[in-house]
């Protein structure tokens, strides 16, 4: 699938405006974006949420790159750099020089087609969140799912991030349990979709493809017309058996130990 410049520029936009929200949101969240560049930043020493992301062609790179050292160093936590595609390739050499190693591209995924109804959802009974009881599975499963720090989870996932505009946040239970989740945030004709996550033992069973589809089932309900999200290598089958599409990706470099 090749992805015009148009819809590739609304795609990053909900990135980098979801994201901002989400981690922003957080207890100790930080979000800073420019023009050429926007900074996540979590206050947990993690590089997967610690993130200088370039959005925009440079001519100057060493000095943009900097700005993002500086910002990192002065909190003492280590981040990864990632750029849209195509943009990495100005600053190879510095970061060669800087010694910074190369990580696994972020696969950017769309689907042009969004469904009108969820046919994925089985034995899967899914809310959308709507109590503190809910809110709490969502947080246990997020935590355990991302291998973030123990006790972490409400404090990645707060409270205000469901009143967030244009966002549904759900949870599926098989056998009454909480075993998976979902998110989905609108920005214009974009459904951006995250915290997919599915706990361990309940991998494998059409869980993650069910409660996607439900997010994208909302997304199209707010009037989008596609949808973006990023995607680990275990998601992108269950994904791709969806329909989506992964025109280009992010290239992802983590700082120096």
């Amino acid at each position: 699938m090749s992805l015009d410049r148009a819809k590739q520029e609304l795609a990053d936009y909900n990135y980098v405006l979801c994201m901002g929200l989400l981690i922003s949101n957080t207890i100790s969240g930080e979000f800073f974006n420019s023009y050429k560049f926007s900074i996540f930043n979590t206050g947990f020493p993690n590089r997967q949420f610690n993130i200088f992301f370039v959005q925009e062609k440079t001519s100057k790179p060493l000095k943009l790159l900097q700005k993002g050292e500086q910002f990192f160093e002065s909190r003492k936590l280590p981040f990864r750099i990632s750029f849209s595609s195509g943009l990495e390739k100005d600053f190879l050499p510095l970061l060669s020089e800087r010694g910074y190693k190369e990580n696994r591209p972020e696969a950017v995924m769309i689907l042009s087609d969004l469904p009108v109804k969820n046919i994925f959802q089985k034995d899967l009974d899914i809310k959308r969140i709507s109590s503190a009881e809910e809110l709490v599975h969502f947080q246990e499963i997020v935590e355990k799912s991302y291998s973030l720090p123990a006790g972490s989870g409400p404090l990645v996932v707060t409270e205000r991030i469901l009143n967030l505009p244009d966002t549904e946040l759900f949870v599926g239970y098989a056998d009454s349990q909480p075993v998976c989740t979902s998110m989905v945030i609108k920005t214009g004709p974009v459904a951006g979709i995250y915290w997919v996550a599915t706990v361990d033992r309940f991998r494998n069973h059409g869980f993650g493809k069910a409660i996607t589809v439900e997010s994208l089932v909302a997304g199209r309900n707010r009037g989008c017309t596609f949808a973006s999200l990023q995607a680990s290598v275990m998601g992108m089958p269950v994904y791709r058996s969806i329909g989506f599409d992964n025109p280009y990706n992010y290239h992802n470099y983590n700082s120096p130990d």
